[in-house]
């Protein structure tokens, strides 16, 4: 048996990709704007009750090896992630705040209301 996600369980993101697409000089700082969305963007999944383990993307002592897979969403959670991921544009250096996350929490509260 392998180890590892499932074939069908589809990397949604991982770090290393933006990490990997930098050149030598910028390859820190992609490393610390996806560290500080991904915190940002982990606690609204997870307080929005969308991650499929309460704890997931908690103290992420590792980040260049993070990875969010559709497993670890809920299906409500992947549908917003379709909705949402492929046109968000987090803004630089807004670190830890969510404003950033205007798009995803409109969307949510949308899907909600239906």
């Amino acid at each position: 048996m392998l180890n590892g996600p499932a074939v069908s369980d589809r990397t949604i993101d991982a770090c290393r990709w933006h990490v990997d697409a930098e050149s030598a000089q910028y390859k820190e700082r992609a490393l610390s704007h996806f560290r500080d969305r991904y915190t940002v963007l982990l606690g609204f999944l997870r307080a929005e009750g969308l991650l499929n383990q309460a704890g997931f993307g908690e103290g992420v002592k590792d980040w260049l090896s993070f990875v969010l897979r559709e497993s670890d969403l809920t299906p409500e959670g992947m549908d917003l992630v379709k909705r949402c991921h492929g046109t968000w544009s987090p803004s630089f250096g807004q670190g830890h705040t969510q404003r950033h996350l205007a798009q995803w929490k409109r969307k949510l509260k949308e899907m909600r209301s239906q």
